[in-house]
């Protein structure tokens, strides 16, 4: 098998078997918004779960105007949702280059995080390619940001994720909810995450 940009990735996270390769016209929409990398990932291993439901891989297409309400952005193709935590994490690559600079062989990119739950923000890093094969793979990133414990509790409580699913906290954290196992569940992603921007707007 041909080695990919991103093989230490799947390397660390084997994807699922029931994971859905990327269409021709989804690959052809994000060509020139999203680094070829991660398009390649789409082709190669597809959107669906990695590293037994630790990560998981979306279509932009079903999440970016979610991100972009929490975000208080109009549409925006610099922020692109391109991945979920196991508990709800969105994961979203910036672009970051100046539409005015004239330096265009430089690309300036991080992939940002967003915490429903808290909320809260941040930078993971400053480049997709180490994002997925540096980021993902460190074992402290696994163990405290990705809660792979607490998402092994998760899946023999409630099992198995399926696709746009997330396990959240109920009651929800701002509602004087627990980040532990025993007060999760597991419901769709898009649904419960708008959920948790009204919370949010709310306070």
């Amino acid at each position: 098998m041909t080695s990919i940009t991103l093989q230490n990735f799947i390397a660390t996270h084997l994807p699922s078997p029931k994971n859905t390769r990327a269409s021709a016209e989804t690959i052809a929409s994000y060509k020139g918004f999203l680094p070829s990398s991660l398009l390649e990932l789409w082709q190669t291993t597809g959107f669906g779960f990695y590293g037994d439901g630790l990560i998981q891989l979306i279509n932009p297409d079903d999440y970016k105007e979610i991100l972009w309400a929490w975000l208080l952005r109009d549409e925006d193709m610099t922020r692109l949702p391109i991945a979920l935590s196991a508990f709800g994490d969105i994961f979203y690559y910036r672009n970051l280059n100046d539409e005015d600079s004239e330096d265009d062989d430089e690309t300036h990119e991080d992939v940002s995080f967003l915490d429903p739950h808290i909320p809260e923000s941040g930078c993971t890093v400053w480049s997709l390619n180490d994002f997925f094969n540096e980021w993902l793979c460190d074992s402290e990133v696994i163990e405290n940001f990705l809660n792979r414990d607490m998402l092994n509790a998760a899946t023999e409580k409630h099992g198995e994720l399926e696709e746009n699913q997330i396990f959240t906290f109920v009651p929800a954290l701002k509602l004087g909810g627990r980040r532990s196992a025993e007060y999760t569940d597991r419901c769709d992603a898009e649904c419960q995450l708008n959920f948790l921007l009204q919370l949010a707007q709310d306070a």
